[in-house]
């Protein structure tokens, strides 16, 4: 993943954390006119009402919210307007992104995770999903003019094509134990339901991963720290299962699968137009932003110039 790529994901976070705030703020205040007169008595009071006491001294929420904007809304306003001139432009101009270069972007960014519910995931990934598609579109939009020779954009695929390929990737957690009959012992309290967290606190000759229940994280048969042997177990897992109980040097194995991130591979056509900006950013260098697109459509903000 680019540094690129990830530094926006962390700033969308942000962003929508901010302005989320804001909103939920601001529509406990969007009522009739009506109610709006009833209201707006208890209103005022809770505008005064403090968010926080440090000794004698209040804090309220009127002076909370007042210091946010002043130090956080101009900065919200500027990422909102970028990104509706960036989708506003990428419709206008009918760009495409492959779609399996989004995935690959999701699927590293879920690599980062540790073992989380399905539901968190699917809201994590959509997140992701917009500000990595918004990052394409600028891309696209600001190399849109730069033309690129395809005998160069041929090279580039056929020196670094790997590179842009997602290998099968396992979510694992393993309990090692000594003797095959204490593994065998693991495997009859699993089968009884016995959670394979608590069993790989309480048992697990691993130190490092035993205190957070047998955890490992990702790893695909290119991980240079597992035992091969995990990956061809792995493999004949489905999502939530474990293994029966295997040998390596380390003693007798049981490994949980808990996800699956399957391969990812491309084709010449499907990566011809990522190259080509990757290529042609080379030209722009890294200080670009989405403001110089604002000239391309009537912007109009509260902050001027």
């Amino acid at each position: 993943m680019t540094r690129k790529v990830l530094w926006g994901i962390i700033v969308v976070l942000f962003v929508t954390n901010v302005t989320t705030l804001f909103l939920v703020l601001n529509s406990e205040k969007q009522v009739s006119p009506s109610q709006e007169k009833q209201a707006q008595p208890v209103a005022e009071e809770d505008e005064r009402e403090p968010v926080a006491k440090v000794g004698e001294t209040e804090i309220t929420q009127q002076a909370w919210l007042t210091s946010m904007k002043e130090q956080h809304g101009e900065a919200v306003l500027e990422e909102q307007i970028n990104k509706e001139i960036v989708f506003q432009l990428a419709e206008q101009n009918d760009i495409q992104i492959e779609g399996k270069l989004i995935e690959r972007e999701l699927a590293l960014m879920e690599t980062m995770l540790t073992v989380t519910k399905d539901q968190l995931i699917q809201t994590k990934r959509e997140q992701w999903e917009d500000q990595i598609t918004y990052n394409y579109y600028l891309d696209e939009l600001i190399t849109r003019d730069i033309k690129i020779n395809e005998g160069a954009i041929k090279d580039y695929y056929d020196s670094y094509k790997e590179q842009f390929d997602f290998i099968e990737t396992f979510q694992l957690s393993h309990i090692v134990v000594s003797s095959e009959a204490e593994a065998n012992k693991i495997t009859k309290e699993l089968q009884e339901g016995a959670s394979f967290n608590v069993l790989a606190r309480e048992y697990s000759s691993d130190e490092s991963s035993s205190e957070k229940g047998g955890y490992l994280g990702y790893f695909s048969k290119e991980s240079a720290y597992f035992p091969s042997e995990y990956y061809e177990h792995a493999q004949k897992l489905s999502s939530d299962a474990y293994s029966k109980p295997f040998k390596t040097n380390q003693g007798y194995t049981i490994i949980k699968l808990h996800r699956t991130l399957p391969g990812i591979s491309f084709t010449y056509d499907e990566l011809k137009n990522q190259i080509k900006r990757q290529l042609a950013l080379d030209y722009v260098g890294d200080s670009y932003s989405a403001k110089v697109l604002w000239e391309e459509l009537n912007v109009n903000w509260m902050y001027g110039d």
